[in-house]
């Protein structure tokens, strides 16, 4: 994977089954008229999906951030197993297709030219353990 494709400000994750990196996380730091933390890239070796992994990444990461600093936490996803995968702790807050959004602005187009108009995303968030009073397993 090429880091640079990923943007300024992306702080970038690895999850390691012994010695071997089996998983990646990007999240980056949204500051425009809202201010959030969202995940641009989650991606799991093929030999290790299904089990788990990039859920239990996800969701460390989610109650990482949200512990530190009082911002919300999203994914949007077109990923079966995290679209329907009843991730414990996220609320799903938008479901459909990507527009594209209206103005041609950078990320609109990097939008429209990275999605695909007939699959379902989702965007999900996160709800720290702080504000339902309670511990998720992974």
């Amino acid at each position: 994977m090429n880091a640079e494709r990923l943007g300024a400000g992306v702080r970038c994750y690895v999850a390691k089954y012994g010695e071997k990196a089996v998983a990646f996380c990007a999240v980056q730091h949204i500051r425009m008229k809202a201010n959030y933390f969202r995940v641009s890239r989650l991606v799991v070796l093929p030999d290790y999906q299904g089990v788990g992994i990039g859920k239990r990444l996800l969701n460390f990461l989610a109650e990482l951030y949200t512990s530190q600093i009082d911002l919300p936490f999203y994914i949007l996803t077109t990923n079966p197993q995290l679209v329907h995968g009843h991730l414990e702790g996220w609320k799903v807050v938008r479901f459909g297709h990507i527009s594209g959004g209206r103005t041609e602005s950078r990320i609109n187009r990097g939008i429209r030219s990275a999605a695909s108009k007939s699959r379902l995303t989702v965007t999900l968030q996160y709800i720290p353990r702080s504000k339902v009073g309670g511990a998720f397993n992974a």
